[in-house]
């Protein structure tokens, strides 16, 4: 029984109502929990959907202690389309707001002429400013709107949430193609690994779960988020905090397993290999060097 889709109101069912009829009816997993500690709840209810060119759409309604409540939507592209990410998030305390709305890109070719009109009127009727927190600004486009604790009008940001997820749906998802070369599939592939662990290395949600309700059960939910190809693991390779190698001229970082990979190598060799891998990355439109890219372009 679909108990979740019943419940659903304002950015989850205005996503609904939008793009349902692309949604398989057949194929989805659903997960709640919720803690009552000294007469607050932390609570996470989780809709994890199916679609064509999509791996995985995340519908998610959270509450932390009462001190931040909100909706979390997120689309992720099957690698072998050529389909953008729609991502929204809007939560906060009444005074505080987080907010996030974005396009963002898996392929570097993407045109964004159908966003910018959107972009431009929100933007100035939003009033948010151009400070934006670096990590989101690793894998998101030039059009995101992003408030971090900010004041904002949250009717305003639903009402842009809702021409965003209509340009998503018009000029990307209903024309996106299928990816025709492995080497287009490869540099998808990789902006969608680099998505997830950015997202997941810098989101601190897991934290504030796996203390309310225990490791096993955040790690279920990070389980279901992250099982889609290409996989994040489960561990994010041990500490999802450790600091990373990140070129930020080049916009290329580095998993830990890659740099485990690249301190292994002979003293001698390493003088400039790193920056020249970063070039090479950059160079083949990779946005993350992971062990396997690590191996490829190491020649």
């Amino acid at each position: 029984m679909d108990h979740l889709a019943a419940k659903m109101k304002g950015p989850l069912k205005m996503f609904m109502d939008k793009f349902g009829d692309f949604i398989r009816e057949d194929d989805y997993q659903q997960f709640f929990s919720n803690r009552r500690q000294n007469g607050r709840d932390t609570y996470l209810s989780s809709d994890f959907r199916r679609a064509e060119k999509l791996a995985s759409i995340i519908l998610e309604e959270y509450g932390i202690r009462q001190k931040l409540q909100g909706n979390v939507i997120l689309t992720v592209p099957d690698p072998a389309w050529d389909v953008p990410f729609y991502m929204f998030q809007l939560g906060g305390n009444g005074r505080q707001t987080i907010a996030l709305l974005d396009i963002a890109p898996t392929h570097p070719d993407i045109d964004y002429s159908p966003l910018i009109p959107v972009w431009e009127k929100y933007r100035k009727a939003l009033d948010i400013g151009e400070n934006k927190i670096e990590w989101v600004m690793t894998t998101a486009s030039p059009y995101l709107l992003h408030c971090q604790y900010g004041e904002i009008d949250t009717a305003l940001f639903n009402e842009a949430a809702a021409a965003y997820l209509d340009v998503w749906i018009e000029h990307y998802y209903k024309p996106g193609r299928k990816l025709e070369t492995q080497s287009e599939i490869d540099i998808v592939t990789n902006a969608i690994y680099k998505y997830k662990h950015v997202l997941h290395a810098n989101d601190p949600a897991y934290g504030i779960f796996e203390k309310s309700w225990g490791k096993p059960v955040a790690d279920a939910f990070h389980y279901v988020e992250s099982q889609e190809h290409p996989t994040l693991p489960l561990s994010h390779e041990t500490d999802p905090y450790a600091p990373v190698w990140e070129n930020k001229e080049l916009n290329v970082m580095w998993t830990l397993a890659a740099q485990e990979r690249f301190e292994k190598e002979p003293a001698q060799s390493r003088n400039g290999l790193r920056a020249a891998m970063e070039q090479r990355a950059r160079n083949a439109r990779f946005g993350m060097i992971t062990p396997e890219i690590y191996d490829r372009l190491r020649g």
